[in-house]
């Protein structure tokens, strides 16, 4: 019974992985994070692989340090895997082991796809100084639910060999590839035990019969592996009917072998990647996919594999197989037996072996084993004296193994001595036949080489009419022909570049790739005719888009500029398609208000679309002139909504699609721009005033402060609430940071503060320095830049603050309580709004007044212009009004029925929000003050609000 130590490595998160004992000989079931950098190893793969393959090549110093990296990467994982407890357990299992006499057999029952790429064959145990695998047997488990009995096997132990050289891949040699397994086995084909059968063509359907004529225990392919990332799946080469390649996924591999009855319990796989899986499958490798379709165990490679330690692994591994031996140990003798080959090489870390379930012991032997007769001998070479006989069995010998000339000699000498033997004659004439055809094979793959095919077609026709069946020259030959036949393709394909034929180019490029896919772009000409081709049908599409774009088609052109934006991107097409685009919908969007006689919102939208393009809004001339007497004749707000309450607070969206609305009552609400209701949020408690309310620069977030101490921010598409902190009083201003990571209140309690506003809640600042008084903070304004932070008090001041610091930079007067701050958009500076009925405009450096006007009674909002060219003001006088910062006169009035509370510029500057206590906010139209001569009162006064 073998004695095991099963370790299940998992990932629970990214980066993330455990080691837990499974079953260990000396009982427990431990387990311990396992810290390893997955990602790192496996960059190292590459480099890891070639110094492994390199160490096959014998030099003359040490190489110890090209042993290193491996080393290193052996005892990183031995130190992540046996870590904790689990390093116990291993030491404890080693100690049973050790009392009973056996071997610790180490399962790997590895559950996550990364961590089947690594290397785990490489386990380094730095206190006792020795490769895990080299000690003990190393498998890696595949699940099943249950595992078969050992299968009783009368020797020989029957192994059907298949060798695929596709022409297009890396040549083979095939005869010297069958002579190295051969002679490999050649001690127990003697002795009776194995019998090898080789597959006469590498082909689908060839093997497919080897399948359904005989019953195998062993397959054992030497060819070309490889592993397909899009499908997740390990590949196969086969040779196809003409020769080339015929890739085979694992899957239909293992469809193949089941044809067999019984199926085969063991696969060997000499082939590259034949052990390498993907990143999504833990069982994608080739090798794995075989186990987990029913075979009980496979041998495959992780790396590339040179010949001389795939034939010593495969003595070591059958001979132990046929003495009995454990799968495991079996794999175990084949690592030692590579090991023979040079104390240098390290491709014992090559061969991988998966094992099914709890398979352990595949065969159990029934009988003793008898030499096996060659089909060599002829059976009356007992009549030959010892002599005679002896070179007989030399010359069988070396013309087995390919040695014509030498097996030729050697008859000569026997028929020297007797003459009339009539095996040597014919054992000659098949020498010198055999002889005759290596030569023609060498000098046809000679010069298919060199690319000479007419040659090669020649010297492999003359082979086939010797020996129809010979080695691989049916293949060859077609694949020569293919060959020819590609070049003659290549000539004309240059032929057509040449003469700019770009359409043939194309065709004979597709007749290229049916052909062999490698020649699917031939020196780029392929891609060259495609991009030839794709930049004529861009210039079309781009000439039609200019066409549609000068006629006005705006809507027309917009799409084509898009179709060539979403081709990869032609000239200035993107740019022009978002133009055309924005110019399309605004003149949609007219239409409609046209239709609708809405004569304000059309004005607006003539001036969007004249700074959009002004060739555009050229058109509508006649239209806007048209508008703007309808406008005089009857000039309303643009939009009233009706809040039910007071309203305290607004705030625009930053693309002006947007306007959100606070007042007394615990809800805020945001209107678009037809006073449709896109959001409601709870900004308060029961029936607590929302004093404030503010929108994040890029609008994804909304600020409220309120009443009952409350500061939030919510997700303007959702709702959800994601910040709630709190001051010791009502929260008077909201005001974000340009960047949005900050907030910053102003509160009845005395402080402003900036907060997170990301997320984390956290306090960043708090401002206390009202000269010994106690002063409510009204407002709250962020400079442009975020490093300045303005307030207004109760005590009749403005403060300007360090953002970061708190210290105090700037502070101005005025006669009663400061309601209201704002900065200009440059930062240069700063409008006050206050209870002694004015507003005041001060230089942010210096505190220098530079403008000063005045309402009827206390003046409770201000704003700049997105431009910084006027300021808006709003009053208890119920009068809302727009000034030049070069006059004292005001440019605009309108009324609501009660004193206005909130003043905002839209983004654009061409609409006014107004809020107020009569329970509405309004929507004023000022887009044309800056085009008009505006001396002292302007048409839209107080009688016309």
């Amino acid at each position: 019974m073998a004695t095991d130590l099963e370790l299940e490595i998992s990932g629970t998160h990214t980066g993330e992985y455990e080691v837990r004992v499974v079953h260990a000989a000396a009982g427990g079931e431990p387990h311990a994070a396992l810290l390893l950098d997955v990602d790192r190893l496996l960059d190292r793969r590459p480099s890891l692989e070639a110094t492994v393959l390199a160490s096959s090549v014998q030099a003359r110093r040490a190489v110890a340090a090209a042993e290193e990296p491996v080393r290193q990467v052996g005892q990183q994982l031995f130190e992540a895997l046996f870590a904790g407890p689990v390093y116990g357990t291993y030491r404890a299992s080693s100690g049973v082991a050790q009392e009973r006499q056996q071997r610790l057999r180490i399962v790997l029952r590895l559950k996550t796809p990364e961590l089947a790429l690594l290397p785990w064959e490489t386990l380094f145990d730095p206190d006792a100084d020795v490769y895990l695998c080299r000690q003990e047997p190393l498998v890696r488990h595949v699940p099943a639910r249950y595992t078969p009995e050992p299968l009783q096997v009368e020797p020989p132990l029957r192994i059907l060999a298949v060798i695929a050289s596709p022409c297009g891949m890396p040549r083979l040699d095939a005869d010297a590839e069958r002579g190295r397994l051969q002679e490999a086995l050649a001690e127990q084909i003697d002795a009776g035990r194995v019998e090898l059968e080789w597959v006469p063509q590498a082909s689908w359907d060839r093997v497919h019969a080897c399948m359904l004529e005989g019953k195998w225990h062993v397959l054992h392919f030497i060819g070309h592996g490889d592993y397909d990332d899009s499908a997740d799946e390990g590949l196969i080469a086969l040779v196809d009917s003409s020769g080339g390649a015929d890739l085979v996924e694992a899957s239909r591999l293992a469809d193949l072998i089941g044809e067999a009855r019984p199926s085969p319990r063991l696969v060997v796989l000499n082939a590259c990647a034949s052990a390498h899986g993907g990143t999504r499958d833990v069982f994608s490798s080739t090798g794995a996919t075989l186990v987990r379709s029913g075979i009980s165990a496979v041998a495959a490679m992780q790396f590339a594999v040179s010949d001389r330690a795939a034939i010593r692994f495969a003595h070591g591994f059958y001979t132990a197989l046929a003495h009995g031996r454990r799968i495991d140990e079996a794999a175990q003798s084949g690592r030692i037996a590579i090991l023979g080959a040079s104390r240098h090489t390290l491709e014992w870390i090559t061969p991988v072996l998966y094992v099914r379930g709890g398979a352990a012991q595949l065969f159990t032997f029934t009988t003793g084993a008898s030499p096996r007769a060659s089909s060599l001998w002829p059976q009356n070479t007992s009549r030959l004296d010892p002599q005679l006989r002896a070179l007989y069995v030399r010359a069988a010998a070396e013309l087995r193994v390919g040695r014509h000339s030498r097996a030729v000699a050697l008859l000569d000498d026997l028929l020297a001595l007797a003459p009339d033997n009539r095996e040597a004659v014919q054992l000659r004439e098949t020498a010198v036949r055999q002889r005759r055809l290596a030569g023609l094979y060498q000098q046809a793959t000679e010069a298919e080489a060199t690319g000479d095919w007419a040659t090669a077609i020649g010297t492999y026709t003359e082979v086939l009419r010797i020996d129809e069946e010979y080695g691989d020259a049916a293949s060859r030959v077609n694949w020569c022909r293919s060959r020819q036949h590609a070049a003659d393709l290549e000539e004309e394909l240059h032929y057509h570049v040449d003469a700019s034929q770009w359409e043939a180019v194309l065709e004979v490029s597709q007749e290229l790739r049916e052909l062999d896919p490698a020649f699917a772009d031939v020196d780029g000409l392929a891609s060259r005719a495609m991009d030839a081709l794709q930049r004529a049908e861009q210039e079309r599409g781009y000439a039609k888009a200019r066409a549609e774009e000068d006629s006005r088609k705006w809507a027309e052109a917009a799409t084509r500029y898009g179709e060539l934006a979403a081709g990869g991107g032609y000239r200035d097409a993107a740019d022009r398609g978002a133009l055309c685009g924005r110019v399309a919908d605004l003149c949609n969007t007219l239409q409609r208000q046209v239709a609708a006689q809405d004569w304000l919102r059309a004005l607006g939208t003539i001036i969007s679309l004249r700074a959009v393009k002004a060739d555009a809004a050229d058109a509508y001339a006649e239209l806007a002139k048209h508008a703007r007497q309808e406008i005089a004749a009857k000039p309303p707000a643009q939009a009233t909504v009706d809040f039910e309450e007071v309203v305290w607070s607004v705030s625009w969206g930053p693309t002006g699609e947007g306007l959100a609305i606070a007042g007394k009552s615990r809800w805020v609400r945001v209107f678009d721009l037809y006073g449709a209701e896109r959001l409601k949020v709870k900004g308060g408690n029961l029936r607590s005033v929302v004093s404030a309310v503010a929108f994040s620069p890029d609008g994804s977030r909304l600020a409220t402060g309120s009443a009952h101490n409350a500061v939030r921010v919510w997700d303007t598409t959702t709702g959800r609430l994601l910040v709630d902190v709190r001051h010791d009083g009502g929260v008077n201003g909201v005001a974000f940071s340009p960047d949005g990571r900050r907030l910053a209140t102003g509160s009845t309690d005395g402080t402003a503060r900036v907060w997170d506003a990301t997320g984390v809640r956290d306090q960043l600042l708090s401002i206390r320095d009202w000269g010994g008084t106690w002063s409510l903070v009204r407002d709250v304004a962020f400079s442009p830049d975020g490093t300045r932070i303005a307030t207004g008090s109760s005590d009749a001041t403005a403060r300007v603050w360090n953002a970061t610091a708190g210290q105090r930079i700037l502070e101005v007067r005025h006669d009663n309580s400061v309601n209201a701050v704002a900065f200009s958009p440059d930062g240069t500076r700063l409008a006050t709004a206050s209870s002694d009925r004015t507003a005041r405009v001060w230089d942010a450096a210096s505190g220098m007044l530079l403008l000063e006007v005045s309402h009827d009674a206390s003046v409770n909002a201000v704003t700049f212009s997105p431009d910084g060219l006027r300021i808006a003001t709003g009053s208890c006088d119920a009068t809302a009004r727009v000034w030049g910062l070069n006059k004292e006169a005001a440019l605009l009035e309108v009324r609501h029925d009660a004193g206005v509370n909130a003043v905002a510029f839209s983004p654009d500057g061409t609409r006014l929000a107004t809020g107020s206590d009569d329970h509405t906010a309004r929507l004023w139209f000022v887009g044309d003050l800056q085009e008009r001569d505006c001396e002292g009162r302007d048409a839209w006064d107080g009688t016309s609000g």
